[in-house]
């Protein structure tokens, strides 16, 4: 609406009619609404004021010299004068044009028409105001307002470059700029070259040449309008519609456009959008295409495609299709053609425009086609919904030669308040390999009462683990409670798990946090649960209490944990225990530690032994740079147990790495680690501090690197046992931009060892368009036998699509598949790290150390 009203300030456009005795020389021709929908927009004057001066701002003026409009072709006749006004005076030719005045509106919101066509009334002589009483407001008119409709200049005037110093801005006055008239949400106005008929509200006209309809939406453009006078204008010739972002264009055979609902229907219409694309762009087409002034378009027979050659590549054929700019696509009963061949048909296929993070959105609507050895040939497919944003999903539906038809459910179900939401995730399938129907399900739903009380339920049930194993089905239950409080936190919990006649635990739960003030706080936990299986059950019941205190000195916690067992206790309980975390002000010492001291009452009630103990805990961390070049981080913890039988034991240990560069290619690390128990293992306590035989060893590692085209490790160790350690290496390299490889495996020394498994990746061109990932295992044991290969081979046609067949020799498994590269996350990609949401690389992207 700008554009328009830019070039009608710069274009020189006067609000006169047209003047059929001043005939001689093509002039502009304005309908008279403009003028209302101008002054209601700006503020007409009072006949006792001087109207105000026009000015333009210098970003209205750039948009408009960017596309200035093309004058009319010369030697048009005029259209003839209106029979309903009748002439009057000409005046003087000679005389300088002078301001219009401004008609008062009427109570319609119509102005009336001026006396005359086009005739300039000479301003009258200046009188004194005389007392008048004020005006009476104007009636604001009921429905849309009327388009509005202009005519370009006959010759375009010059329109000087923004900021330029040949011709300068004008010097901004006190008052500031005055507002230039805009067009409201529901205003619509034209331009043309030439206007036949009535530019008057509800009388047709027809509008020729260089025809752009502006609405708030977009414009439309074409070589020829026919108005009707009410609500509907035709476009013919070359006609096309270019949505307000510029991001879609559509074009059409001829478009019917509503002035009252901004609706634009288009005849043989189709489309470009660049919106929610990664890739190119998307096509579509539609016997009859209906855009919505939200920007939603509805086409009936569509087909879309983002391949520039759609009969080379792909291409969907639907009976209809909604497209969302930025959200989905929706097409109903469609077909999906590869090349000329339709390859598959779905009732309702939903694509998704923008990046999908959530699991339940359907990202893949093109099948998974291959071979396995235990389940024979199958296809794999999701088939997506959504009909709103708080509920959508897909079926997936699988078939398998041996095994059967499997089919499956997913789906989000929300509330519109966001108060309740429930997701589930099902599958069965009727496996005739196992000769028996088998399902899993899980379902989350959540539930918030209020702002402090909030519920939450999970469901899982477990039938199929895969195919050819057999285990019991199991069942997993959990629902939680949550009140959240001033000043405490209450959660109720219960959960339920059975597996057939294997297991059968059931567990409730009460945890209760209690915030005294910021420096105490209480936590209550308390939980009851049953366990019964084939060899017998037990119930417990266990309560555990820790109350934090923090103070300037330190930090203390106080720990109170019973179980009571009914039969076959294990592990220990505290009865109680303190635990002392001082704050230690080091001031400007470099090498700050860390010390903790506990003192408790422990039990073990699978032992009936009970007795005291005290702990001391320092760890201190050495960090040094040395020679400016290495670094030095070392590491040294102390564990000190007294118990009151006049037991000790104490455990220590200690880390050290050095690692040093060489130069700008080389690093070199070493790294030692020991650990020394001091004391019995097993006494008082068999449970608690329980202490592991002590150890120490020490390792080497060589890095040479440079950048990402190169980086070769090496690595060896020593236990201190005599004996040897084998070298591990790995080498990854870029043989070129487009390639990669990584070789690692271990090499043993002494007779009989050598070389081990050595694991090989290589990523690398295959063609033009084509790329081969293989990953595989020598096996030099066994003459270099290739082992547990992978194939995965990527063909790209025409930046469109890529096929992906991947070949599995521990599962003897084939499978191929479609990635549109243009939607996001389109096409479940193989990789060799199993199916994704995208295709995976084994690769690593970068070698710098």
């Amino acid at each position: 609406m700008r554009v328009v009203l830019a070039a009608l300030a710069i274009a020189g456009l006067q609000p006169t009619l047209w003047n059929p005795v001043r005939a001689e020389a093509p002039q502009s021709q304005t309908d008279s609404r403009f003028l209302s929908i101008a002054q209601s927009a700006c503020g007409a004057p009072s006949p006792t004021s001087p109207p105000a001066r026009p000015s333009a701002s210098p970003a209205t003026v750039a948009q408009v010299q960017s596309s200035p409009s093309p004058a009319p072709p010369s030697g048009e006749p005029s259209p003839a004068p209106s029979p309903s006004v009748a002439p009057s005076a000409v005046p003087d030719q000679n005389a300088p044009p002078l301001p219009p005045p401004f008609p008062t509106p009427s109570p319609l919101g119509i102005p009336p028409a001026l006396p005359g066509p086009g005739q300039i009334v000479p301003p009258t002589p200046f009188q004194p105001p005389a007392a008048s009483p004020p005006a009476l407001p104007t009636a604001t008119p009921s429905g849309p307002p009327p388009p509005v409709f202009l005519v370009r200049p006959s010759s375009t005037p010059f329109i000087p470059p923004v900021r330029s110093s040949a011709t300068p801005l004008p010097s901004p006055s006190a008052a500031g700029p005055t507002a230039l008239p805009t067009l409201g949400p529901d205003q619509i106005a034209t331009i043309s070259d030439r206007i036949s008929g009535s530019t008057e509200n509800g009388k047709p006209s027809d509008l020729d040449g260089n025809v752009h309809i502006y609405y708030i939406d977009g414009q439309i453009v074409g070589d020829h309008a026919h108005y009707d006078g009410q609500h509907t204008m035709t476009i013919t010739g070359h006609t096309y519609l270019i949505n307000r972002y510029q991001d879609s264009i559509l074009y059409a055979d001829s478009i019917q456009f509503d002035t009252d609902t901004h609706k634009a229907t288009l005849v043989r219409g189709r489309g470009e959008t660049t919106e929610g694309v990664q890739v190119g762009k998307l096509h579509y087409t539609a016997q009859q295409l209906v855009t919505a002034s939200s920007g939603v378009s509805h086409g009936d027979r569509a087909s879309f495609t983002t391949c520039e050659n759609p009969h080379g590549g792909y291409h969907v054929e639907s009976r209809t299709l909604d497209l969302y700019p930025g959200d989905k696509i929706v097409a109903r009963k469609a077909v999906v053609f590869l090349g000329p061949l339709a390859i598959f048909y779905l009732p309702l296929l939903v694509i998704p425009l923008r990046d999908v993070q959530n699991p339940q959105r359907n990202t893949s609507f093109l099948p998974i086609i291959g071979y396995s050895q235990l389940q024979g040939f199958y296809i794999k497919l999701r088939i997506g919904f959504a009909p709103s944003n708080t509920y959508y999903g897909y079926y997936r539906v699988e078939y398998y030669t041996k095994e059967g038809l499997g089919l499956g459910y997913t789906a989000y179900i929300g509330s519109k308040n966001n108060r309740r939401t429930l997701t589930v995730d099902s599958y069965t399938i009727d496996d005739r390999i196992q000769d028996a129907r088998e399902t899993n399900l899980t379902m989350t739903e959540t539930e918030n009462f209020s702002s402090r009380l909030r519920s939450q339920v999970n469901l899982n049930y477990t039938g199929d683990y895969g195919a050819g194993i057999t285990i019991p089905a199991s069942l997993n239950l959990n629902a939680s409670i949550i009140h959240q409080g001033n000043f405490s936190t209450e959660n109720l919990t219960f959960s339920r798990f059975e597996q057939g006649s294997l297991s059968d635990n059931l567990t409730f739960g009460y945890l209760d946090t209690l915030q005294f003030s910021q420096y105490l706080q209480q936590q209550i936990n308390l939980s009851y649960s049953k366990y019964n299986s084939d060899e017998g059950g037990t119930d417990t019941f266990h309560i555990n209490t820790v109350t934090h205190w923090f103070t300037k000195l330190a930090d203390l916690n106080v720990t109170y944990d019973q179980t009571d067992y009914s039969a076959e206790p294990f592990g220990y309980n505290t009865v109680p225990e303190l635990q002392i975390l001082p704050h230690i002000n080091f001031g400007d010492y470099r090498f700050p530690f860390q010390t903790q001291f506990t003192i408790g009452q422990y039990t073990e009630p699978e032992n009936h032994f009970t007795t005291g103990r005290a702990e001391f805990d320092f760890d201190q961390p050495i960090f040094l740079k040395v020679l400016n070049t290495s670094d030095f981080n070392a590491s040294f913890d102390l564990k000190q147990d007294w118990y009151a039988t006049g037991d000790e034991k104490a455990f220590i240990m200690q880390n050290a790495s050095l690692s040093t560069p060489i130069g700008n290619h080389i690093v070199n690390a070493i790294t030692y680690n020991e650990q020394n128990p001091i004391g019995p293992s097993d006494v008082p306590f068999q449970i608690l501090d329980h202490l592991s035989s002590g150890s120490h060893g020490a390792a080497d590692v060589l890095r040479l690197f440079n950048s990402d085209i190169y980086s070769l490790s090496l690595s060896d160790g020593t236990n201190f046992n005599e004996e040897a350690q084998p070298v591990q290496y790995q080498l990854s390299m870029r043989p070129s931009t487009r390639s990669v490889l990584v070789i690692g495996g271990f090499w043993s020394p002494g007779p009989g060892n050598g070389f081990g498994i050595t694991n090989v990746q290589a990523y690398t061109p295959f063609g033009r368009d084509t790329t081969l990932e293989f990953t595989t295992n020598v096996d030099w044991k066994n003459k270099g036998r290739l082992e547990d290969k992978n194939i995965d081979l990527i063909k790209t046609i025409g930046n469109c699509y890529s096929l992906n067949l991947s070949y599995n020799q521990d599962l003897k498994e084939f499978t191929f598949n479609i990635n549109l590269l243009a939607f996001p996350n389109q096409g479940i990609g193989t990789g060799f790290g199993g199916p994704t949401s995208s295709p995976a690389s084994i690769l690593p992207q970068n070698f710098a150390y």
